[in-house]
């Protein structure tokens, strides 16, 4: 899909940016929200899913699916955040997967290494995405050519999906940041703790590994949907503004979202979620 065929508005309102298109969204009544905690993520029921493949050796090198009958449905590979942190894993994001899959997706949850993990880090933790797609494209369950397949990632996971949209262009035709961190040397060299948590992830990185391992410096070569919390305070809305900068993108502010709401099937930003990914398949 050629990112150029994307259609952009203007962001009205929250900020200014006449050569970064984004589209505002308006939200509705919520049943939980907005600027949802952590904890109410972890509080959610969810599905079991129905299959997981694993894609190395280690433990955590594996893929939780949320299938539906047939190849007609897009598949959604979600890749979880937490700060690149082995303290959060995939669990938080099964109500999400559930979610997703009651709605008619197929999705493919990534398990990955993490900082604290053995060989997690930078480029453990890459390797294991990269890994982890190759299995998916060569599952032949999922015929992952014939349908259209979407990355999503939250958080430090939107960092990874984005790295990961570019790497496998081919199989991937379109990207979906949540509160995704798109700068990783603007996101790491400010204050707080992920940000913090960020640093430690590239802390054996060398320059050549951080031109890598940055989405902001490399060229979009799939088409890219950012959507962002007005109210988040883990990701800057400016990281989805540097973002919005290269051109190819759509920006989709959620004024009153928090970091969290994303990831949350009952909050006005994940309807928002839900018409974005409609949009993309009608």
């Amino acid at each position: 899909m050629d990112p150029r065929k994307l259609i952009f508005s203007v962001l009205a309102a929250g900020f200014s940016l006449a050569s970064s298109p984004l589209v505002a969204s308006t939200d509705t009544t919520t049943l939980a929200g907005p600027d949802v905690a952590y904890s109410s993520v972890t509080e959610l029921s969810y599905s079991a899913a129905q299959q997981r493949v694993s894609y190395g050796d280690d433990p955590l090198q594996f893929i939780d699916l949320w299938p539906t009958s047939g190849v007609s449905a897009p598949l959604v590979v979600f890749i979880h955040g937490g700060c690149w942190l082995n303290a959060y894993n995939i669990d938080h994001t099964r109500p999400a997967a559930t979610a997703l899959q009651q709605a008619g997706y197929a999705v493919a949850s990534i398990e990955y290494r993490r900082t604290g993990d053995n060989g997690g880090g930078w480029p453990g933790t890459w390797h294991d995405i990269q890994n982890a797609m190759q299995r998916l494209i060569a599952l032949p369950e999922l015929a992952l050519r014939e349908r259209q397949v979407v990355v999503m990632g939250h958080s430090a996971g939107g960092h990874l999906a984005l790295l990961a949209g570019g790497a496998f262009a081919e199989s991937v035709d379109h990207v979906v940041g949540l509160a995704a961190i798109t700068d990783l040397a603007a996101y790491t060299a400010a204050e707080g703790g992920c940000q913090q948590a960020g640093a430690q992830f590239m802390q054996s990185a060398s320059a050549s590994d951080w031109q890598q391992a940055n989405p902001i410096t490399q060229d979009i070569t799939v088409a890219v949907t950012l959507l962002q919390g007005g109210a988040d305070s883990i990701v800057p809305t400016e990281q989805a503004r540097a973002y919005a900068q290269k051109g190819a993108v759509q920006v989709v502010l959620a004024e009153s979202a928090g970091h969290f709401d994303w990831v949350h099937p009952n909050t006005a930003a994940w309807q928002q979620l839900l018409t974005t990914l409609e949009a993309m398949h009608d």
